[in-house]
């Protein structure tokens, strides 16, 4: 870490959402600038410092929630006009908060993201994409997946407009004209979208696993040119927001990422003169346990320090600045007579401490009275904000969950009717205690997360278990008077595992299950986005009034490919356990409509070896884990005190003991994946002969030896039912 950064906190509003702070841009590099800001409770203020006080320039009424806030000017001037979008409208502010423009636009959803330069207005709800010039509509696209952001780059600076949609299906669509000229795939779903100031042939992506890629455009819309400039870790957040400003003052931009988890990094970025300089460091780190939604560089202290502008979830405002502490304790003392100063300062923040606690004294009283008064009405507060992410990790095939509100938390009770595994995050410090369920009657999981004070934000993580399905529900009650609690549900679907995909791999050996009988198009799409996750809300049709999804299992590899149309619907898989599982879920929905299915299955007996070599390497890995800590156990038990009695055992155990800690870990973080292998094997077994009509639940239990004396040819045969002689002894 090589940039040193000093928190200077300014103010504080209501919650807010990402890409609602910006700061009005100065002539000059370091002039003092003014941050522009729009919150949840539809409030627009724009602020400067002076001598170190908040000087409001502008403050607007309450209103509808500010969506997005965006600076944009007539071209060759400042972008310093503000516009800000709520429910399905715009507005646009000078600097002195006079509004210029009101602008209704004929969206049927709200206006979720924007985008303005110059002349051009382009709006985006979940669904529909709309560009206005001048105000007047000059194009619309209707996209299947949610839009998360967009943004507009004008390559070679001149006037033409490319649209680049951030889309929920894990991809990247590139417009011309209102028309799709070419889809980027991605590895994980886009969260941001940032257009670096002066760069208009460059566009940054920031994504749900924590990478962050830089695209450059082409003279051409299909000459996109992709570069990885931050690759995710175990810990890696959700990026929120991104920005590229030169810190250090060098002439090269540096890279500010802030993330889901509170976490702020500030990346120094290759120099394109040097050509030995090709690498992406980390110079600052630090995180502040609420989620980030808008960062930005310039300068707001009137000293011309240089400093990182951050707006948090709940409404924080502070910078990050370049100013040197002690620096600046000299420079006070020298220039303004430090000591006065300070204690004036003092003396008048204990004023507006005291008057501050008085109105807080007699809001209380009124409230007391007005709830002692004989009235048939409910005393409650009006519904908070919640935050919450739900994302499937692929690294470990867990579920991670995010729960953040403007108070702090108190409690989170969970409730699942579906069997989940809460997994312990180091990160959490909430105390968590389960309460005894009956499975039976289906209520799995009931536990309690109790939080430290002043805590806003709980992270959660569990595993599923694939075939089983329901609702994980989380009831948040903050810590304020009176009490209340707000409820949030979470659908756990029967294929939890699977995740969104581009590309589907023919050449495997799959198995194939059809569906044909009297529904629509679209309710086989309602009937698949129940079964599977990451499944668009809109129909795409592909060709000849078909749609076609792809899939993969994150935690065994295995893929899944749904091809539909009325009437008709073919699901193609290596695992036999996808294919079961769709055909139960699936037919349960049919009769439940009354809708008669014919059903066509082909089971392939090859995909059966296909699926344990996918899984043969975890196996193989864990298997000796195991081993080697079971060994470990019997060793300790030996008491070994010198080296001699240590040469004595052998090689082997000799480099096992030696490599004690490290196999103690290994098994501490994986002890539970050799479990999910083994329920993954017992369900091949299981589905691959119900698909076939026998029953084979009985002989379940025969497979644990088969596991742990792995050998790939007996493990499959005994699951296809072709025994040897020596095999009886295991029947």
């Amino acid at each position: 870490m090589e940039l040193e950064l000093n928190r200077i906190d300014y103010c504080s509003i209501g919650a807010t959402l990402p890409n609602c702070m910006k700061l009005v841009p100065a002539p000059r590099y370091k002039e003092q600038q003014r941050i522009v800001v729009g919150d949840q409770d539809g409030i627009v203020q724009l602020f400067s410092m002076k001598k170190e006080e908040l000087i409001i320039h502008f403050k607007t009424l309450p209103s509808e929630r500010i969506q997005s806030v965006q600076l944009s000017g007539t071209p060759g001037s400042l972008p310093d006009k503000i516009f800000v979008a709520s429910d399905n409208k715009v507005k646009a502010f000078n600097k002195k908060g006079k509004i210029f423009l009101t602008f209704t636009s004929n969206l049927t959803e709200p206006i979720k993201t924007m985008f303005v330069s110059g002349n051009d207005m382009i709006l985006c709800g979940n669904h529909v994409y709309n560009h206005y010039r001048d105000c007047k509509d000059i194009g619309s696209y209707l996209c299947g997946d949610t839009i998360v952001d967009v943004v507009a780059l004008c390559p070679n600076n001149t006037s033409r407009i490319i649209t680049v949609l951030a889309c929920s299906g894990r991809v990247l669509r590139v417009l011309e004209h209102c028309r799709v000229r070419q889809s980027i795939e991605l590895e994980s779903v886009p969260t941001v979208l940032h257009v670096p100031k002066g760069y208009n042939d460059r566009l940054i992506c920031g994504m749900t696993d924590g990478r962050v890629v830089l695209f450059r455009v082409g003279n051409f819309v299909s000459n996109f040119t992709e570069e990885t400039l931050v690759e995710p870790n175990d810990n890696s957040s959700a990026v929120t927001t991104i920005d590229a400003f030169d810190l250090t003052g060098d002439g090269k931009i540096e890279l500010i990422v802030g993330r889901r988890d509170g976490s702020i990094q500030v990346y120094s970025l290759p120099s394109e003169e040097n050509a030995f300089d090709l690498s992406v460091r980390q110079i600052y780190n630090e995180n502040f346990n609420e989620s980030i939604s808008s960062v930005q560089g310039g300068t707001i202290d009137s000293g011309g320090y240089v400093e990182i502008v951050v707006c948090t979830y709940t409404g924080r405002i502070f910078g990050l600045s370049t100013r040197c502490p002690k620096k600046s304790l000299s420079d006070s003392i020298m220039n303004q007579g430090f000591a006065g100063d300070s204690n004036a300062r003092i003396e008048k923040l204990k004023e507006e401490i005291r008057e501050l606690e008085s109105k807080v004294q007699r809001e209380r009283e009124r409230y007391k009275l007005s709830t002692q008064t004989l009235s048939g009405g409910f005393s409650a507060i009006p519904m908070m904000p919640i935050n919450s992410a739900l994302n499937l990790s692929k690294d470990d095939a867990s579920y991670s969950l995010t729960i953040e509100i403007p108070a702090p938390i108190e409690f989170v009770l969970l409730q699942s009717n579906a069997p989940v595994q809460l997994i312990d995050v180091e990160k959490s410090s909430a105390v968590v205690s389960f309460s005894q369920c009956d499975p039976s009657a289906g209520n799995h999981l009931l536990a309690t997360y109790r939080c430290q004070v002043d805590v806003n934000r709980l992270d959660l993580k569990f595993r599923t278990i694939e075939g089983s399905y329901g609702t994980l529900q989380a009831f948040i009650t903050p810590n304020i008077q009176p009490k209340v609690s707000q409820l949030q549900e979470h659908p756990i679907k029967p294929l939890s595992l699977h995740m969104r995909i581009h590309s589907f791999d023919k050449a495997r050996p799959h198995n194939k299950l059809t569906l044909k009988g009297y529904f629509s198009h679209a309710e086989a799409h309602n009937w698949i986005s129940n079964c599977i996750p990451e499944v668009p809300e809109k129909l795409q049709i592909v060709s000849d009034e078909r749609s076609v999804l792809n899939f993969r299992n994150v935690f065994v590899g295995s893929e899944l490919q749904c091809e539909y149309t009325k009437g008709e619907a073919t699901f193609k898989t290596e695992n036999v356990s996808t294919i079961s599982i769709i055909k139960d879920v699936l037919t349960k929905e049919a009769t439940k409509r009354r809708t008669k299915l014919e059903i066509l299955l082909d089971v392939n007996r090859s995909s059966v070896s296909f699926m344990i070599g996918l899984i043969e390497e975890k196996l193989v890995e864990h298997n000796k884990i195991h081993k080697e800590h079971q060994i470990i156990s019997s060793l300790i038990d030996l008491d070994i005190q010198d080296s001699n009695e240590l040469k004595s055992l052998g090689n082997d155990f000799a480099d096992i003991l030696e490599r004690k800690n490290k196999i103690i870990d290994a098994y501490n973080r994986s002890s539970h994946i050799l479990d999910r292998i083994k329920d993954f094997i017992a369900g091949i077994y299981v589905d691959y002969h119900k698909l076939r009509g026998a029953d084979v639940q009985y002989k379940v239990k025969n497979l644990d030896e088969y596991v742990k004396n792995y050998n790939n040819e007996t493990l499959v045969n005994y699951i296809l039912g072709i025994y040897k002689a020596e095999d009886n002894l295991h029947m």
